[in-house]
Protein backbone atom coordinates (compact mmCIF):
# COMPACT_ATOMS: atom_id res chain seq x y z
CA UNK A 1 0.00 0.00 0.00
CA UNK A 2 1.25 3.57 -0.22
CA UNK A 3 1.19 6.86 1.45
CA UNK A 4 -1.58 8.21 2.02
CA UNK A 5 -3.00 5.31 3.58
CA UNK A 6 -6.88 4.71 4.06
CA UNK A 7 -7.56 1.56 6.25
CA UNK A 8 -9.46 -0.49 3.56
CA UNK A 9 -8.72 -3.70 2.75
CA UNK A 10 -9.36 -2.89 -0.97
CA UNK A 11 -8.69 0.86 -1.25
CA UNK A 12 -5.57 3.27 -1.08
CA UNK A 13 -5.74 7.05 -2.12
CA UNK A 14 -4.19 7.43 -5.88
CA UNK A 15 -3.58 10.29 -7.97
CA UNK A 16 -5.00 11.80 -10.99
CA UNK A 17 -4.38 15.07 -13.18
CA UNK A 18 -7.52 17.30 -13.29
CA UNK A 19 -7.59 17.15 -16.83
CA UNK A 20 -8.34 14.05 -17.07
CA UNK A 21 -11.35 14.34 -14.97
CA UNK A 22 -14.68 13.69 -16.76
CA UNK A 23 -17.72 15.89 -16.75
CA UNK A 24 -20.77 14.33 -15.26
CA UNK A 25 -22.80 14.29 -18.30
CA UNK A 26 -19.99 12.09 -20.07
CA UNK A 27 -20.35 9.38 -17.39
CA UNK A 28 -24.62 9.34 -17.26
CA UNK A 29 -24.83 9.29 -20.81
CA UNK A 30 -22.69 5.60 -20.50
CA UNK A 31 -25.78 4.08 -19.33
CA UNK A 32 -29.57 3.76 -20.57
CA UNK A 33 -32.33 4.66 -17.98
CA UNK A 34 -33.97 1.63 -17.04
CA UNK A 35 -36.83 1.32 -14.40
CA UNK A 36 -37.86 -1.31 -11.92
CA UNK A 37 -36.34 -2.57 -8.13
CA UNK A 38 -33.28 -3.25 -7.31
CA UNK A 39 -33.25 -7.12 -7.48
CA UNK A 40 -32.68 -8.70 -3.80
CA UNK A 41 -32.94 -5.43 -2.29
CA UNK A 42 -34.29 -5.17 1.04
CA UNK A 43 -37.62 -3.65 1.62
CA UNK A 44 -38.24 -2.86 5.21
CA UNK A 45 -41.82 -2.94 6.44
CA UNK A 46 -43.83 0.36 5.61
CA UNK A 47 -41.79 1.59 3.05
CA UNK A 48 -42.71 1.82 -0.58
CA UNK A 49 -41.09 2.59 -3.97
CA UNK A 50 -42.79 6.28 -3.81
CA UNK A 51 -39.86 6.98 -0.92
CA UNK A 52 -38.13 10.43 -2.25
CA UNK A 53 -34.53 8.94 -3.76
CA UNK A 54 -31.89 10.50 -1.09
CA UNK A 55 -29.11 9.93 -3.23
CA UNK A 56 -27.50 7.87 -6.63
CA UNK A 57 -24.02 6.05 -6.81
CA UNK A 58 -22.16 5.35 -9.80
CA UNK A 59 -19.17 3.07 -9.33
CA UNK A 60 -16.35 4.28 -11.60
CA UNK A 61 -12.98 3.11 -13.16
CA UNK A 62 -9.81 4.67 -14.79
CA UNK A 63 -8.26 1.92 -16.78
CA UNK A 64 -6.15 2.91 -19.84
CA UNK A 65 -6.54 6.35 -19.04
CA UNK A 66 -10.45 6.14 -19.81
CA UNK A 67 -12.91 6.14 -17.05
CA UNK A 68 -16.21 4.23 -17.36
CA UNK A 69 -19.30 3.61 -15.36
CA UNK A 70 -19.41 0.10 -14.01
CA UNK A 71 -22.38 -2.36 -13.10
CA UNK A 72 -22.88 -2.27 -8.91
CA UNK A 73 -22.33 -5.93 -9.09
CA UNK A 74 -18.75 -5.93 -11.15
CA UNK A 75 -16.13 -8.18 -9.48
CA UNK A 76 -12.95 -5.81 -9.43
CA UNK A 77 -9.44 -7.17 -9.86
CA UNK A 78 -6.34 -5.99 -7.45
CA UNK A 79 -4.91 -2.94 -8.80
CA UNK A 80 -8.22 -1.58 -10.27
CA UNK A 81 -8.48 2.30 -9.35
CA UNK A 82 -12.02 3.27 -8.70
CA UNK A 83 -14.33 6.22 -6.99
CA UNK A 84 -17.77 6.72 -6.29
CA UNK A 85 -19.82 9.50 -8.16
CA UNK A 86 -22.69 10.33 -5.93
CA UNK A 87 -25.41 12.27 -6.96
CA UNK A 88 -27.40 14.13 -4.27
CA UNK A 89 -30.89 14.79 -3.12
CA UNK A 90 -30.21 15.45 -0.12
CA UNK A 91 -29.56 18.63 2.55
CA UNK A 92 -27.26 16.86 5.38
CA UNK A 93 -23.85 15.00 5.74
CA UNK A 94 -22.61 12.19 4.38
CA UNK A 95 -20.43 9.88 6.40
CA UNK A 96 -18.67 6.46 4.22
CA UNK A 97 -16.93 3.85 5.97
CA UNK A 98 -15.16 0.58 5.26
CA UNK A 99 -14.76 -2.77 6.90
CA UNK A 100 -12.20 -4.83 4.81
CA UNK A 101 -11.82 -8.26 3.82
CA UNK A 102 -8.97 -8.51 6.59
CA UNK A 103 -11.40 -6.69 9.46
CA UNK A 104 -10.06 -3.30 9.22
CA UNK A 105 -12.45 -0.89 9.92
CA UNK A 106 -11.67 2.42 8.75
CA UNK A 107 -13.38 5.84 8.09
CA UNK A 108 -13.29 6.83 3.91
CA UNK A 109 -15.00 9.97 3.81
CA UNK A 110 -14.58 12.67 5.27
CA UNK A 111 -11.26 12.40 5.86
CA UNK A 112 -7.99 14.46 5.09
CA UNK A 113 -7.34 12.42 2.44
CA UNK A 114 -10.21 11.95 0.72
CA UNK A 115 -11.96 15.73 1.15
CA UNK A 116 -13.16 17.06 4.58
CA UNK A 117 -16.08 18.75 4.09
CA UNK A 118 -18.70 15.57 3.36
CA UNK A 119 -22.35 18.42 3.89
CA UNK A 120 -24.28 17.60 0.71
CA UNK A 121 -26.89 19.47 -1.19
CA UNK A 122 -29.75 18.68 -3.42
CA UNK A 123 -29.56 18.51 -6.73
CA UNK A 124 -25.03 18.26 -6.33
CA UNK A 125 -22.89 15.34 -7.84
CA UNK A 126 -19.86 14.86 -5.49
CA UNK A 127 -16.79 12.06 -5.99
CA UNK A 128 -15.72 10.27 -3.13
CA UNK A 129 -12.96 10.80 -3.07
CA UNK A 130 -13.96 14.77 -2.90
CA UNK A 131 -10.43 15.96 -4.16
CA UNK A 132 -9.23 16.97 -7.49
CA UNK A 133 -6.50 13.62 -7.56
CA UNK A 134 -8.29 11.47 -5.66
CA UNK A 135 -9.01 7.29 -6.52
CA UNK A 136 -9.27 4.24 -4.71
CA UNK A 137 -6.54 1.08 -5.52
CA UNK A 138 -8.06 -2.80 -5.06
CA UNK A 139 -6.04 -3.82 -2.41
CA UNK A 140 -6.06 -6.71 -0.02
CA UNK A 141 -7.73 -10.81 -0.03
CA UNK A 142 -10.06 -11.18 -2.07
CA UNK A 143 -13.50 -11.19 -0.91
CA UNK A 144 -16.31 -8.31 0.02
CA UNK A 145 -15.70 -5.06 1.53
CA UNK A 146 -18.47 -3.41 2.83
CA UNK A 147 -18.67 0.41 3.01
CA UNK A 148 -21.05 2.09 5.19
CA UNK A 149 -22.70 4.87 4.04
CA UNK A 150 -24.67 7.13 6.70
CA UNK A 151 -26.93 9.92 5.91
CA UNK A 152 -27.96 12.57 8.46
CA UNK A 153 -29.69 15.94 8.46
CA UNK A 154 -27.34 16.90 11.60
CA UNK A 155 -23.41 16.80 11.97
CA UNK A 156 -22.05 13.44 13.68
CA UNK A 157 -19.18 12.35 15.43
CA UNK A 158 -16.74 10.75 12.55
CA UNK A 159 -15.75 7.11 13.89
CA UNK A 160 -12.00 7.38 15.11
CA UNK A 161 -10.77 3.46 14.54
CA UNK A 162 -7.52 3.59 12.82
CA UNK A 163 -6.27 0.99 15.23
CA UNK A 164 -9.68 -1.39 14.99
CA UNK A 165 -10.03 -4.40 13.16
CA UNK A 166 -12.45 -6.94 14.03
CA UNK A 167 -11.32 -10.98 15.68
CA UNK A 168 -10.79 -13.25 12.52
CA UNK A 169 -12.10 -12.32 8.68
CA UNK A 170 -15.03 -10.59 8.35
CA UNK A 171 -16.37 -13.07 5.82
CA UNK A 172 -14.87 -16.42 4.10
CA UNK A 173 -17.47 -15.55 1.07
CA UNK A 174 -15.40 -15.22 -2.30
CA UNK A 175 -16.75 -13.59 -5.43
CA UNK A 176 -18.37 -15.66 -7.98
CA UNK A 177 -19.17 -14.80 -11.46
CA UNK A 178 -22.67 -15.11 -12.92
CA UNK A 179 -22.13 -17.88 -15.71
CA UNK A 180 -25.05 -16.44 -17.77
CA UNK A 181 -23.77 -12.90 -17.84
CA UNK A 182 -20.10 -13.58 -18.06
CA UNK A 183 -20.68 -16.11 -21.34
CA UNK A 184 -22.88 -13.51 -22.59
CA UNK A 185 -20.55 -10.37 -22.19
CA UNK A 186 -17.39 -11.70 -20.74
CA UNK A 187 -18.07 -9.30 -17.92
CA UNK A 188 -17.43 -11.19 -13.86
CA UNK A 189 -20.36 -9.88 -11.90
CA UNK A 190 -21.65 -11.29 -8.53
CA UNK A 191 -24.94 -11.29 -7.88
CA UNK A 192 -24.54 -10.33 -3.93
CA UNK A 193 -22.25 -7.30 -4.76
CA UNK A 194 -23.96 -3.91 -4.38
CA UNK A 195 -26.44 -2.04 -2.37
CA UNK A 196 -27.90 -3.57 0.26
CA UNK A 197 -30.10 -2.65 3.29
CA UNK A 198 -28.91 -3.78 6.97
CA UNK A 199 -31.35 -6.06 8.59
CA UNK A 200 -33.01 -4.67 11.64
CA UNK A 201 -31.26 -6.32 14.51
CA UNK A 202 -28.09 -6.93 12.69
CA UNK A 203 -24.99 -5.76 14.97
CA UNK A 204 -22.80 -2.98 13.37
CA UNK A 205 -18.73 -2.54 13.65
CA UNK A 206 -17.95 -1.51 17.21
CA UNK A 207 -16.54 2.04 16.21
CA UNK A 208 -19.88 2.97 13.86
CA UNK A 209 -22.56 1.59 16.87
CA UNK A 210 -22.25 4.70 18.77
CA UNK A 211 -23.25 7.24 16.34
CA UNK A 212 -25.16 5.22 13.90
CA UNK A 213 -27.01 2.58 15.98
CA UNK A 214 -30.13 3.93 16.32
CA UNK A 215 -30.11 5.41 12.38
CA UNK A 216 -32.93 4.43 10.30
CA UNK A 217 -32.33 1.06 8.23
CA UNK A 218 -35.83 1.48 6.52
CA UNK A 219 -34.30 1.63 2.76
CA UNK A 220 -35.15 0.64 -0.34
CA UNK A 221 -32.61 0.88 -3.68
CA UNK A 222 -33.78 0.82 -7.42
CA UNK A 223 -32.00 1.20 -10.61
CA UNK A 224 -31.90 4.30 -12.53
CA UNK A 225 -29.24 3.68 -15.27
CA UNK A 226 -28.79 0.21 -16.56
CA UNK A 227 -27.08 -1.42 -14.00
CA UNK A 228 -24.24 1.08 -13.21
CA UNK A 229 -26.21 3.69 -11.15
CA UNK A 230 -28.06 2.86 -8.10
CA UNK A 231 -30.85 5.14 -6.37
CA UNK A 232 -31.41 5.43 -2.04
CA UNK A 233 -35.45 6.22 -1.26
CA UNK A 234 -35.98 7.02 2.30
CA UNK A 235 -37.76 9.57 4.45
CA UNK A 236 -34.56 11.30 5.13
CA UNK A 237 -35.79 12.80 8.48
CA UNK A 238 -33.49 10.90 10.48
CA UNK A 239 -30.16 9.30 9.79
CA UNK A 240 -30.25 6.84 7.60
CA UNK A 241 -27.45 3.31 6.98
CA UNK A 242 -26.90 1.15 4.67
CA UNK A 243 -24.03 -0.57 3.28
CA UNK A 244 -22.73 -1.23 -0.43
CA UNK A 245 -20.77 -4.64 -0.89
CA UNK A 246 -17.80 -4.11 -3.21
CA UNK A 247 -16.63 -7.45 -4.87
CA UNK A 248 -12.83 -7.96 -5.52
CA UNK A 249 -10.99 -11.02 -6.46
Amino acid sequence: MIAPILLLCLLTALPESVAERPNASAVAGSSVVGEGAYEGAAQSEGRTASAPDLIEITLERKKNGKVEAMATGHVFETGDVIRMRLSSHYLGYLYVMNQGTSGRFSTVFPAADTGADNRVFPDKTYLVPAVDEGWFEVQGPAGFDVLYFLLSPTPLATPSAAAFVAPGPVSSMKPRCNDKIFRARGECMDDSAGPAAIPAGSALPAPLAPIAGAASRDIIFSKKKGETTVAVNGAGSAPMLYTFRLAHQ
